[in-house]
């Protein structure tokens, strides 16, 4: 993606990169597990609107010290598309925080990446070759050991995070689409914007005055969306996605940790097993794709 407003690619300190990976995560997982304490007593499209009416006015400072017209795309179109994909991941996102467990949660999201790979043939025009056919069935059969069909976590609840993976799955592409035409700050600038000007329709039936605590998790919420997502466009900068991305699935490990301490969960055993197939898919999906882009370019 084009960045004027980060510092330009370089490729020289990998481990950096990696670790800075493992530290945005974890402000996402932080972000999540704040929105799951509040959704026990605010409305989720309050909480959803909280997260992007905050995250765009921490982005604002930056965007005004960069001197970028943020709000002028080269490809406005998918902008919107982009960003409602995103309001509908996050709102899926909230939801299944709300009725699962944290560990669960994620475990099920994690498809994401797999169906990026299946999506890209029908949006990129990227034909899925046999070794993304594999890793996208083991991954949904990771999530059948998880859900365990005939179980209680079955069923509705387990519907919710399918959704945030297939719609996030689209935002992933769309913002692929977008990485040659527009800013990485205007992207980020369309998505909280347009998250925020949509979910405040549904406020006046989706509204509880906040307490100064709940307000200051709200606040933080925005505050540390927008920070995980800068540390991980600066991952990329610093190290090479082939080896920045895999680093994303340590956010199953910052899920049972906060699941543990905060709201006292601990994954059962298939739930493990069954996140841990969800997560060698993914990675075994990677590491095709890493050869692959090594292959095209000799």
């Amino acid at each position: 993606m084009v960045a004027r407003a980060v510092p330009a690619p370089g490729r020289d300190r990998p481990l950096a990169g990696m670790a800075l990976m493992v530290v945005s995560v974890g402000l996402l997982t932080v972000m999540d597990g704040t929105a799951k304490y509040l959704a026990r007593e605010y409305p989720l499209w309050q909480l959803v609107w909280a997260r992007y009416a905050f995250n765009l006015l921490a982005l604002l400072p930056l965007l005004a010290r960069a001197r970028l017209p943020a709000w002028r795309s080269r490809a406005p179109a998918l902008q919107l598309v982009r960003a409602a994909a995103m309001v509908v991941a996050t709102f899926t996102m909230f939801l299944s925080l709300k009725l699962l467990p944290m560990a669960e949660t994620y475990a099920i999201a994690f498809l994401s990446p797999l169906l990026v790979a299946l999506l890209a043939g029908l949006l990129l025009r990227e034909r899925p070759d046999v070794p993304r056919w594999l890793a996208v069935i083991a991954g949904f059969f990771g999530v059948l050991v998880v859900v365990r069909p005939g179980s209680g976590l079955f069923g509705y609840a387990a519907l919710a995070p399918m959704v945030m993976a297939l719609s996030f799955a689209l935002y992933q592409l769309v913002t692929r689409m977008l990485g040659s035409r527009d800013d990485t700050y205007v992207t980020m600038f369309w998505s909280a914007a347009v998250g925020t000007i949509v979910t405040a329709f549904l406020l006046p039936w989706n509204w509880r005055p906040p307490d100064a605590a709940a307000l200051t998790l709200m606040a933080g919420m925005g505050l540390i969306g927008l920070l995980g997502q800068l540390a991980m466009i600066r991952a990329f900068t610093l190290a090479p996605a082939s080896l920045a991305s895999p680093f994303i699935y340590t956010q199953i490990v910052w899920a049972v940790v906060f699941g543990l301490l905060v709201f006292g969960d601990l994954p059962d055993f298939w739930t493990v097993v069954g996140a841990a197939i969800v997560v060698a898919a993914g990675l075994h999906l990677f590491r095709h794709e890493a050869r692959r882009t090594r292959s095209h370019i000799r």
